[in-house]
Protein backbone atom coordinates (compact mmCIF):
# COMPACT_ATOMS: atom_id res chain seq x y z
CA UNK A 1 0.00 0.00 0.00
CA UNK A 2 1.43 3.27 -0.97
CA UNK A 3 1.60 6.25 1.34
CA UNK A 4 -0.86 8.04 -0.92
CA UNK A 5 -3.50 5.35 -0.30
CA UNK A 6 -3.86 6.54 3.32
CA UNK A 7 -4.79 10.04 2.22
CA UNK A 8 -8.40 11.17 2.11
CA UNK A 9 -9.48 10.66 -1.50
CA UNK A 10 -11.95 13.55 -1.16
CA UNK A 11 -9.26 15.97 0.07
CA UNK A 12 -7.74 18.20 -2.60
CA UNK A 13 -5.02 20.51 -1.25
CA UNK A 14 -5.13 22.71 -4.27
CA UNK A 15 -8.67 23.82 -3.44
CA UNK A 16 -7.69 25.36 -0.07
CA UNK A 17 -6.35 28.55 -1.43
CA UNK A 18 -8.43 31.07 0.51
CA UNK A 19 -9.05 32.13 4.12
CA UNK A 20 -12.10 30.61 5.94
CA UNK A 21 -14.22 33.63 5.13
CA UNK A 22 -13.87 32.75 1.47
CA UNK A 23 -15.66 29.45 2.17
CA UNK A 24 -18.46 31.00 4.21
CA UNK A 25 -19.21 33.43 1.41
CA UNK A 26 -20.48 30.53 -0.62
CA UNK A 27 -22.97 29.17 1.95
CA UNK A 28 -24.05 32.13 4.15
CA UNK A 29 -25.98 35.29 3.41
CA UNK A 30 -23.91 38.54 3.53
CA UNK A 31 -25.11 39.71 6.98
CA UNK A 32 -24.39 36.36 8.65
CA UNK A 33 -21.07 36.11 6.89
CA UNK A 34 -20.03 39.56 8.16
CA UNK A 35 -20.99 38.71 11.75
CA UNK A 36 -19.08 35.45 11.61
CA UNK A 37 -16.02 37.18 10.16
CA UNK A 38 -15.99 39.72 13.00
CA UNK A 39 -16.44 36.93 15.60
CA UNK A 40 -13.49 35.05 14.19
CA UNK A 41 -11.37 38.21 14.21
CA UNK A 42 -10.74 38.20 10.49
CA UNK A 43 -10.65 41.24 8.29
CA UNK A 44 -13.24 41.69 5.64
CA UNK A 45 -12.29 40.20 2.36
CA UNK A 46 -10.09 42.58 0.50
CA UNK A 47 -11.60 44.31 -2.47
CA UNK A 48 -9.80 44.38 -5.77
CA UNK A 49 -8.11 47.67 -6.52
CA UNK A 50 -9.88 49.75 -9.13
CA UNK A 51 -8.27 49.43 -12.53
CA UNK A 52 -6.98 52.62 -14.09
CA UNK A 53 -8.20 53.47 -17.54
CA UNK A 54 -4.80 52.98 -19.15
CA UNK A 55 -4.11 53.20 -22.86
CA UNK A 56 -3.28 49.93 -24.55
CA UNK A 57 0.38 48.90 -24.43
CA UNK A 58 2.12 49.94 -27.62
CA UNK A 59 4.51 47.76 -29.55
CA UNK A 60 7.70 49.86 -29.53
CA UNK A 61 9.74 47.48 -31.62
CA UNK A 62 10.60 48.94 -35.02
CA UNK A 63 10.56 47.32 -38.38
CA UNK A 64 13.63 47.55 -40.56
CA UNK A 65 12.02 50.33 -42.57
CA UNK A 66 11.16 52.33 -39.45
CA UNK A 67 14.68 51.87 -38.12
CA UNK A 68 16.13 53.31 -41.32
CA UNK A 69 13.73 56.25 -41.12
CA UNK A 70 14.91 57.04 -37.59
CA UNK A 71 18.53 56.79 -38.66
CA UNK A 72 17.83 59.13 -41.55
CA UNK A 73 15.77 61.63 -39.56
CA UNK A 74 18.50 64.28 -39.70
CA UNK A 75 18.77 64.20 -43.49
CA UNK A 76 17.66 67.54 -44.86
CA UNK A 77 14.36 67.78 -46.67
CA UNK A 78 14.08 69.58 -49.98
CA UNK A 79 12.43 72.49 -48.17
CA UNK A 80 15.41 72.78 -45.82
CA UNK A 81 17.71 72.94 -48.84
CA UNK A 82 15.59 75.79 -50.16
CA UNK A 83 15.65 77.65 -46.82
CA UNK A 84 19.41 77.19 -46.64
CA UNK A 85 19.88 78.45 -50.22
CA UNK A 86 17.71 81.49 -49.56
CA UNK A 87 19.99 82.44 -46.66
CA UNK A 88 22.70 83.32 -49.21
CA UNK A 89 20.58 84.69 -52.01
CA UNK A 90 19.70 81.55 -53.99
CA UNK A 91 16.26 80.11 -54.59
CA UNK A 92 14.28 76.95 -55.26
CA UNK A 93 15.26 76.80 -58.92
CA UNK A 94 18.95 76.90 -57.96
CA UNK A 95 18.44 73.98 -55.55
CA UNK A 96 16.76 71.91 -58.25
CA UNK A 97 19.47 72.79 -60.74
CA UNK A 98 22.40 71.92 -58.45
CA UNK A 99 21.19 69.00 -56.32
CA UNK A 100 19.88 65.67 -57.56
CA UNK A 101 17.58 64.16 -54.93
CA UNK A 102 17.80 60.37 -54.53
CA UNK A 103 14.94 58.07 -53.52
CA UNK A 104 16.33 57.76 -49.99
CA UNK A 105 16.37 61.54 -49.51
CA UNK A 106 20.11 62.05 -49.98
CA UNK A 107 21.54 64.26 -52.72
CA UNK A 108 24.34 64.27 -55.28
CA UNK A 109 25.90 67.20 -57.15
CA UNK A 110 26.85 66.15 -60.66
CA UNK A 111 29.31 69.04 -61.23
CA UNK A 112 31.25 71.68 -59.28
CA UNK A 113 29.70 73.25 -56.20
CA UNK A 114 30.91 76.77 -55.42
CA UNK A 115 29.85 78.19 -52.06
CA UNK A 116 32.71 80.63 -51.46
CA UNK A 117 31.89 83.79 -49.50
CA UNK A 118 28.27 82.77 -48.98
CA UNK A 119 28.32 82.96 -45.18
CA UNK A 120 27.19 79.37 -44.74
CA UNK A 121 27.72 77.72 -41.35
CA UNK A 122 27.33 74.10 -42.52
CA UNK A 123 26.84 71.93 -45.58
CA UNK A 124 23.60 70.01 -46.19
CA UNK A 125 23.21 66.86 -44.11
CA UNK A 126 22.59 64.13 -46.65
CA UNK A 127 24.77 65.56 -49.42
CA UNK A 128 26.66 62.39 -50.32
CA UNK A 129 28.86 63.37 -53.24
CA UNK A 130 30.08 66.34 -55.25
CA UNK A 131 31.41 64.88 -58.47
CA UNK A 132 33.36 68.01 -59.43
CA UNK A 133 35.24 70.53 -57.29
CA UNK A 134 33.90 71.72 -53.95
CA UNK A 135 34.78 75.33 -53.08
CA UNK A 136 33.75 76.56 -49.66
CA UNK A 137 36.49 79.08 -48.87
CA UNK A 138 36.13 82.33 -46.91
CA UNK A 139 33.19 81.27 -44.79
CA UNK A 140 34.57 82.14 -41.34
CA UNK A 141 31.70 80.53 -39.37
CA UNK A 142 31.62 77.29 -41.34
CA UNK A 143 31.92 74.04 -39.35
CA UNK A 144 32.60 70.89 -41.35
CA UNK A 145 30.09 68.15 -40.54
CA UNK A 146 31.21 65.15 -42.58
CA UNK A 147 29.22 66.09 -45.68
CA UNK A 148 29.69 65.54 -48.51
CA UNK A 149 31.14 62.08 -48.00
CA UNK A 150 33.00 62.19 -51.31
CA UNK A 151 34.44 64.90 -53.56
CA UNK A 152 35.48 63.82 -57.03
CA UNK A 153 37.62 66.88 -57.75
CA UNK A 154 39.41 69.40 -55.52
CA UNK A 155 38.39 70.29 -51.99
CA UNK A 156 39.10 74.02 -51.59
CA UNK A 157 38.54 75.52 -48.16
CA UNK A 158 40.99 78.31 -47.36
CA UNK A 159 40.49 81.18 -44.90
CA UNK A 160 37.69 79.41 -43.06
CA UNK A 161 38.97 79.14 -39.47
CA UNK A 162 39.46 75.37 -39.60
CA UNK A 163 41.36 73.92 -36.64
CA UNK A 164 41.63 70.29 -37.76
CA UNK A 165 40.60 67.75 -40.38
CA UNK A 166 37.53 66.79 -38.35
CA UNK A 167 34.44 66.71 -40.57
CA UNK A 168 36.40 66.49 -43.84
CA UNK A 169 35.01 64.40 -46.71
CA UNK A 170 36.02 60.74 -46.43
CA UNK A 171 37.40 60.68 -49.98
CA UNK A 172 38.80 63.46 -52.18
CA UNK A 173 39.80 62.62 -55.74
CA UNK A 174 41.69 65.85 -56.40
CA UNK A 175 43.78 68.20 -54.28
CA UNK A 176 43.12 69.49 -50.78
CA UNK A 177 43.66 73.23 -50.37
CA UNK A 178 43.45 74.45 -46.77
CA UNK A 179 45.64 77.54 -46.77
CA UNK A 180 45.15 80.34 -44.23
CA UNK A 181 43.39 78.33 -41.57
CA UNK A 182 44.30 77.47 -37.97
CA UNK A 183 45.19 73.81 -38.37
CA UNK A 184 47.66 72.58 -35.75
CA UNK A 185 47.43 68.81 -36.28
CA UNK A 186 47.48 66.52 -39.32
CA UNK A 187 45.54 63.75 -37.56
CA UNK A 188 42.87 62.41 -39.89
CA UNK A 189 44.73 62.73 -43.18
CA UNK A 190 44.47 59.68 -45.46
CA UNK A 191 47.60 57.56 -45.99
CA UNK A 192 47.56 58.40 -49.68
CA UNK A 193 46.76 61.72 -51.33
CA UNK A 194 45.79 61.63 -54.99
CA UNK A 195 46.89 65.17 -55.79
CA UNK A 196 48.19 68.35 -54.09
CA UNK A 197 48.08 69.04 -50.37
CA UNK A 198 48.36 72.75 -49.55
CA UNK A 199 48.62 73.63 -45.88
CA UNK A 200 50.41 76.98 -46.04
CA UNK A 201 49.69 79.69 -43.47
CA UNK A 202 48.46 77.39 -40.69
CA UNK A 203 49.67 76.67 -37.15
CA UNK A 204 51.52 73.39 -37.50
CA UNK A 205 54.31 72.64 -35.02
CA UNK A 206 55.20 69.22 -36.46
CA UNK A 207 54.03 66.97 -39.29
CA UNK A 208 52.93 63.90 -37.34
CA UNK A 209 50.11 62.18 -39.24
CA UNK A 210 51.28 63.29 -42.69
CA UNK A 211 50.17 61.10 -45.60
CA UNK A 212 52.76 58.50 -46.62
CA UNK A 213 52.25 59.22 -50.31
CA UNK A 214 51.25 62.48 -52.00
CA UNK A 215 50.96 62.38 -55.77
CA UNK A 216 51.17 66.14 -56.28
CA UNK A 217 52.78 69.10 -54.50
CA UNK A 218 53.07 69.44 -50.73
CA UNK A 219 53.16 72.92 -49.23
CA UNK A 220 53.88 74.03 -45.66
CA UNK A 221 54.83 77.60 -46.51
CA UNK A 222 54.62 80.09 -43.64
CA UNK A 223 53.78 77.77 -40.77
CA UNK A 224 55.60 79.96 -38.30
CA UNK A 225 55.72 77.31 -35.56
CA UNK A 226 56.91 74.41 -37.70
CA UNK A 227 60.25 73.51 -36.13
CA UNK A 228 60.40 69.80 -37.00
CA UNK A 229 60.19 68.08 -40.41
CA UNK A 230 61.14 64.65 -39.05
CA UNK A 231 57.77 63.08 -39.94
CA UNK A 232 58.61 63.54 -43.64
CA UNK A 233 61.21 60.79 -43.45
CA UNK A 234 60.35 58.00 -45.90
CA UNK A 235 57.32 59.60 -47.52
CA UNK A 236 56.81 59.95 -51.28
CA UNK A 237 56.01 63.29 -52.91
CA UNK A 238 55.24 63.25 -56.61
CA UNK A 239 55.64 67.00 -57.11
CA UNK A 240 57.38 69.84 -55.28
CA UNK A 241 57.87 70.42 -51.56
CA UNK A 242 57.32 74.00 -50.38
CA UNK A 243 59.10 74.96 -47.15
CA UNK A 244 59.21 78.74 -47.44
CA UNK A 245 59.18 80.83 -44.29
CA UNK A 246 59.27 78.09 -41.65
CA UNK A 247 61.64 77.97 -38.64
CA UNK A 248 62.88 74.39 -39.22
CA UNK A 249 66.60 74.26 -39.99
CA UNK A 250 67.02 70.59 -40.94
CA UNK A 251 65.26 68.13 -43.18
CA UNK A 252 65.39 64.34 -42.83
CA UNK A 253 67.08 62.16 -45.42
CA UNK A 254 65.08 59.55 -47.29
CA UNK A 255 62.25 61.67 -48.67
CA UNK A 256 61.36 60.67 -52.23
CA UNK A 257 60.64 63.94 -54.04
CA UNK A 258 59.70 64.05 -57.71
CA UNK A 259 60.21 67.81 -57.96
CA UNK A 260 62.17 70.47 -56.08
CA UNK A 261 62.24 71.92 -52.59
CA UNK A 262 61.35 75.60 -52.52
CA UNK A 263 63.02 77.62 -49.75
CA UNK A 264 63.50 81.33 -49.09
CA UNK A 265 66.98 82.79 -49.55
CA UNK A 266 67.28 83.77 -45.88
CA UNK A 267 66.71 80.15 -44.69
CA UNK A 268 70.42 79.43 -45.03
CA UNK A 269 70.64 76.54 -42.56
CA UNK A 270 67.75 74.67 -44.18
CA UNK A 271 69.15 75.29 -47.67
CA UNK A 272 72.56 73.93 -46.66
CA UNK A 273 71.10 70.86 -44.97
CA UNK A 274 68.82 70.05 -47.93
CA UNK A 275 71.67 70.34 -50.42
CA UNK A 276 73.96 68.26 -48.25
CA UNK A 277 71.39 65.45 -48.33
CA UNK A 278 71.13 65.56 -52.10
CA UNK A 279 67.81 67.31 -52.60
CA UNK A 280 67.19 69.70 -55.48
CA UNK A 281 66.66 73.13 -54.02
CA UNK A 282 65.05 76.15 -55.59
CA UNK A 283 65.76 79.41 -53.73
CA UNK A 284 62.99 81.97 -54.05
Amino acid sequence: MSSNSLENPFYHPDQRTGIPSKLTEVFLDPATNTALTEALGEDEPSKPEPQLDLPPVLDISMSGKEQREVEDETIWSRQKYIDWAESFGKDESWVDEIFTFQKNGTTVVERDLNLEKTGIVCLPIGLMKVKGNLRISQNPSLKLNGYPKKVGGNFVCYATNLFSFHGMPEKVGGGIYLQNNKISSLAGLPDKMMHNLYLSHNQLENLDGISKEISGDLSFTENNQLTSLEALRGIKIGGDLWLKDIPATTIPAGIEIGGDIYIREYQTDLIADAKRKGYRVEIV
